[in-house]
């Protein structure tokens, strides 16, 4: 009988999760926190026990993954640097044969605003950034910055025919001014766009960086 039962238990019991798959799933949610108190924090204002705590992990798990507070510092960047990189692959798909201009610009404005909210505490951490030591960081200015200034301005210029300067610009200006409302508390963003409900603000946000988009890219072509 007992032998029975056991064998039983052993064909009735769920398939375990992989090692694997709990490792990964264990480290996303460490950098998860961690993301979120540096973006409130600030780096010097976060410890490794306070990461451990908000991941509902020990102290030690989090040092067996990222060694120290540096380690988990530069985890949380290049993650962040990570998705950057595959917005800038998604936007590069606005651009398919026969799409007019203005579906170009409106394409890629709405992509990266979302983008830009749904990424609130990453741009926190990169202002935090800018603030701390005076700029952008030259590294992440040659590795990420200018690759994606350059595209823009390459392609932006040869489908809308403005000059690569006037593109490379209107690009930044869309940064800058996505990254300041994305940062904004769901109250701000009400209150400065009037809207009753925060999706209607997330539109009228949109509706707006597009509209400073086609203003400052399409003249020429008209």
């Amino acid at each position: 009988m007992t032998v029975e039962l056991n064998v039983w238990m052993i064909h009735a019991a769920p398939m375990a999760r992989p090692v694997a798959a709990d490792a990964e799933a264990t480290k996303a949610r460490i950098l998860a926190a961690a993301t979120a108190l540096v973006a409130e924090r600030g780096i010097d204002g976060t410890t490794v026990r306070d990461v451990a705590a908000a991941g509902r992990v020990s102290l030690a798990t989090v040092l067996h993954y990222f060694v120290s507070k540096d380690g988990l510092h530069q985890a949380v960047v290049a993650a962040m640097d990570t998705e950057l990189k595959t917005l800038r692959a998604e936007l590069l798909t606005a651009l398919r044969p026969g799409t007019s201009a203005i579906d170009v610009i409106d394409a890629m404005v709405r992509r990266a605003w979302v983008f830009a909210r749904a990424h609130q505490a990453a741009h926190r951490i990169v202002l935090r950034t800018v603030l701390t030591e005076g700029g952008m960081p030259q590294e992440r200015i040659d590795t990420l910055m200018l690759p994606a200034l350059d595209d823009a301005a390459s392609i932006l210029s040869s489908v809308l025919g403005v000059k690569p300067v006037r593109a490379r610009l209107t690009v930044q200006s869309i940064v800058q001014l996505s990254a300041r409302y994305a940062i904004a508390s769901d109250a701000e963003l009400c209150a400065v766009t009037g809207a009753a409900t925060v999706d209607d603000a997330d539109r009228r946000i949109a509706d707006h960086l597009v509209d400073i988009a086609r203003g400052l890219l399409t003249p020429i072509t008209t």
